[in-house]
């Protein structure tokens, strides 16, 4: 089973829908290690010190709005509510109301204090869209990972599908060009100053290209992802909406 490495908890890849939009809902149950979905249970349970429940939201069927901007955002601090768990023994009577960001925030750092409303509110990690604004952040790294050729660097949410459909086409594209598999780098390792408030499903590509131009380059990630509008009278092509090239 894969797990989304960035959290604390043992997240499932499998929740993925869940995580892109800031919304877990009635019985998704989470654990603290992920040794409680590999190991026989019998062994599994002496590794497990707190794990979760979630009550509250009912589940919805259909389409889950994965695609729209801001889902996540808005989520953040809707109710969630959760049973709590510690050595697989219930905390507390009831049920836990929190909300959807301080749970995300719980499975990211660690922290289950961080579910009590009493507590510091927790930001909103910055989203794809933003770290994609601040890749100038990354040029550096870029440089030092050249090989002599310019080399273009997105960023990938593994939560989000758009995200990483837009990398594969990217890759298959440029595959050919590249002087080796794309550099996948946390945001911390990538340079970035506020790596800490980065979404944990979120790494840095870079692809190192191999005897194209700056040119070339840019024109492959547009043959990439650009489709124009049916009824467009002008190029509204913008590699900085995708990446940047350094």
């Amino acid at each position: 089973m894969e797990f989304f490495t960035g959290f604390k908890w043992a997240v499932p890849v499998a929740f993925s829908d869940a995580v892109s939009l800031c919304r877990f809902e009635e019985g998704d149950l989470l654990y603290d290690t992920p040794r409680a979905y590999d190991d026989e249970w019998g062994k599994a349970n002496k590794h497990i010190e707190y794990s979760m429940q979630v009550r509250y939201p009912a589940r919805v069927t259909g389409g889950t709005g994965a695609s729209d901007s801001g889902v996540f955002t808005s989520n953040w601090k809707s109710e969630v509510r959760v049973e709590l768990y510690k050595h697989l023994e219930k905390m507390g009577v009831g049920q836990i109301e929190t909300t959807q960001g301080r749970l995300y925030t719980a499975l990211w750092k660690g922290d289950v204090t961080i579910l009590k409303r009493d507590t510091e509110e927790p930001q909103v990690p910055f989203t794809v869209q933003q770290v994609t604004r601040s890749l100038a952040e990354s040029a550096e790294t870029a440089k030092r990972l050249s090989a002599k050729y310019p080399v273009f660097v997105m960023a990938r949410d593994l939560s989000n599908p758009i995200s990483r459909e837009k990398y594969s086409k990217i890759l298959s594209k440029l595959k050919k060009h590249l002087a080796g598999e794309p550099q996948l780098l946390r945001p911390k390792s990538a340079g970035f100053n506020g790596w800490a408030n980065v979404a944990p499903t979120i790494e840095i590509a870079f692809f190192i290209t191999n005897g194209v131009s700056t040119e070339q380059l840019h024109n492959l990630v547009k043959e990439a992802v650009y489709v124009p509008a049916k009824d467009a009278t002008k190029d509204m092509f913008r590699i900085s909406a995708h990446g940047a090239i350094f």
